[in-house]
């Protein structure tokens, strides 16, 4: 495939006409026209405005392979035009973290656990919790699950996570070349966050069970997704244990107490009751009145203080840090990776003396 049809595939991917990327890259639209046809090849610059607009790697439009449509899996979509920049934007990160790993020779792959069904009508709610208090004894997840899940995501099983500002809450996918990756919104609460990362994780690990059925999550898919992420994040034996010691000699708790217990698992108080009453076999009238109660609780709080993620991954930037330094990424190519200016991206260039070859001797008894 030679460069006009990627061209052309890469426009229609993020959803532009001709004038538009025209508008968008400042290459001419008759420009455009000609590439597209292969009439004549850009030169690299106009390949580079071009590969900036449509939110990819340059290396995408010269390379050999051929061009494999990812499917991603939004979580609360906006509207087609913000749909596609969004997902070409994730595209492009991924693609340059895919870049990096192959520079510095750190291609790595993890087998993450799948369900042990082969159907997916087979999986209920019961095994979708079975699932993932499998899935929290597997990565050692611990008491409180979300303290270490993205960490061990990232460097264990070496899932793609980005933060960005954008609308919708957040989109996962699987991609044979580029491996799984979740895209989550920077501007979200973090326990929004958190609950958005345990949900996609259940698509991820789904992948092939339910996407080649469908493109989109179904509204079953959805609730399935729901009790993983809440079963995930909320250990049963790790709420009983936080319930128990907090019950007065009335057997009763106050809101006080369980919005404590939800900050600690970084989960909204919503949240962890509709949990608690999960585990208890709360009836549902009594769960809609705690609801009720707990909802006017909140609006006499103040909101949580919530930070903000760094937009890459810690290994993302890493990598981009040793492929500067070794000279295998210029200034140019590491301030676009890292999405900051040429003359920021200076600073992180060390000079000096070399410490890549240097080792640690250790004695072993």
């Amino acid at each position: 495939m030679d460069i006009g049809q990627r061209l052309k595939i890469a426009r229609e991917a993020i959803g532009y006409t001709q004038e538009k990327a025209a508008f968008e890259s400042g290459v001419g639209k008759s420009s455009i026209c000609e590439f597209e046809k292969s009439k004549r090849e850009p030169k690299f610059s106009q390949l580079a405005k071009l590969a900036e607009a449509y939110r990819r790697t340059v290396e995408f439009f010269l390379s050999d392979e051929p061009v494999i449509e990812n499917v991603m899996l939004w979580r609360d979509p906006p509207n087609t035009e913000e749909m596609k920049k969004t997902e070409a934007k994730f595209d492009q990160l991924c693609e340059q973290y895919r870049n990096l790993e192959i520079l510095m020779d750190e291609v790595k792959q993890a087998n993450l656990p799948v369900p042990n069904i082969t159907e997916p009508q087979e999986l209920d709610y019961d095994q979708a919790e079975l699932f993932a208090k499998h899935v929290q004894e597997q990565f050692r997840l611990g008491d409180v699950p979300i303290a270490s899940l993205k960490r061990i995501l990232e460097e264990t099983y070496y899932v793609k996570i980005f933060y960005l500002d954008f609308s919708g809450s957040a989109i996962s996918m699987v991609s044979q070349k580029l491996g799984p990756a979740i895209l989550l919104n920077r501007k979200n609460k973090q326990w929004r966050r958190s609950y958005d990362l345990a949900h996609e994780l259940f698509h991820v690990l789904t992948w092939d069970l339910f996407r080649a059925g469908s493109k989109r999550e179904s509204e079953d898919e959805k609730k399935l997704a729901n009790a993983f992420a809440s079963r995930l994040l909320m250990p049963e034996e790790s709420i009983k244990d936080r319930v128990k010691k907090s019950l007065n000699d009335r057997s009763q708790i106050s809101l006080d107490q369980l919005d404590d217990i939800a900050r600690e698992f970084d989960v909204s108080l919503i949240a962890l009751i509709y949990r608690i009453a999960n585990i208890y076999r709360v009836e549902k009238q009594d769960t809609a009145r705690y609801i009720d109660v707990a909802e006017k609780y909140l609006k006499s709080l103040e909101s949580r203080p919530s930070y903000q993620p760094n937009r890459f991954p810690e290994r993302y930037c890493d990598l981009a840090q040793r492929a500067l330094n070794e000279g295998k990424l210029s200034l140019m190519q590491f301030a676009k990776y890292m999405g900051i200016s040429y003359k920021k991206a200076r600073e992180f260039l060390i000079e000096g003396e070399d410490f890549t070859d240097e080792k640690i001797s250790i004695s072993v008894a």
